[in-house]
């Protein structure tokens, strides 16, 4: 599969403290406005944060500022611990993060594993429910990123132009793909000038609009088709909002390097 990034708007809505281990897989380009510190605790994985590439090994840590996109591909497995941080818990330090941030790849190992015990008590924290266990986890999170802050050099921060606007477009656009938008209508509805709407967009999102639409519309198609045995193919192009095959045919192969029929077969 090929990879445009997409938003990832579940943690922004949820703002919580997330933390899970996992055998880690290949996670897609994406971006959130959380910030997100994954430890590796065994094996490598290619990394490629805001625009950076690199190789993290055992016991590196990974840190995404808001709105990083973010990739990680096995080399060729990795087992790692990933702690998502939701904004109203960023409160103390988010600030600090303004003009300067962390370096995407912490590879001080030795120090790394001096934050371990804080990253295991961080996951039977997130097991308990209860004000006294959000307490914990904030302690915790805060313990860790103030560690962190307080033996890495920070780099300049690449600055978000008009953050809420663009993440409530996004928002927008996963609720209302099925439906038909243009340029003209969303930027209407935000009250912006077209063109000043098209040029934010495309330097927030990186593509420009149409395109992240159609995106957004296979994503869902390909999501669809996989909960069906004999998915139809035409029915669900004109469900998720394409208004020709054509157009879905050529966003489809933005996005896959095959057919639709062996995407629904492999992933079925």
């Amino acid at each position: 599969m090929k990879q445009p990034f997409f938003y990832e708007p579940q943690h922004d809505r949820a703002d919580i403290i997330k933390f899970f281990r996992s055998i880690g897989g290949h996670t897609p380009p994406h971006f959130h406005r959380c910030i997100e510190l994954v430890y590796i605790s065994d094996g490598a994985v290619e990394c490629e944060i805001g625009g950076v590439q690199f190789l993290a090994k055992k016991d590196d840590i990974t840190f995404t500022h808001k709105c990083a996109v973010h990739e990680l591909v096995p080399a060729p497995a990795y087992d790692d611990y990933v702690l998502i941080i939701g904004q109203s818990y960023s409160d103390d330090f988010s600030s600090i993060f303004q003009k300067r941030t962390l370096p995407a790849h912490l590879a001080d190992s030795a120090f790394n594993r001096t934050l371990r015990p804080y990253f295991d008590a961080l996951g039977e924290a997130c097991n308990r429910s209860g004000a006294g266990a959000e307490l914990v986890q904030k302690g915790l999170v805060d313990v860790i990123v103030g560690s962190l802050l307080g033996h890495y050099e920070r780099v300049p921060a690449t600055a978000t132009p008009a953050l809420g606007t663009v993440v409530a477009v996004l928002n927008y656009i996963d609720d209302h793909f099925d439906e038909p938008i243009t340029l003209e209508s969303i930027s209407a509805s935000f009250g912006y000038n077209k063109y000043y709407f098209s040029r934010l967009f495309n330097r927030y999102v990186g593509e420009n609009l149409n395109n992240y639409i159609n995106t957004i519309r296979v994503r869902n198609l390909v999501a669809r088709a996989q909960k069906e045995e004999d998915p139809r193919l035409a029915s669900l192009v004109f469900e998720c909002g394409f208004d020709s095959m054509t157009t879905f045919y050529r966003s489809f192969a933005r996005c896959y390097n095959c057919p639709p029929s062996e995407v629904f077969k492999k992933h079925g």
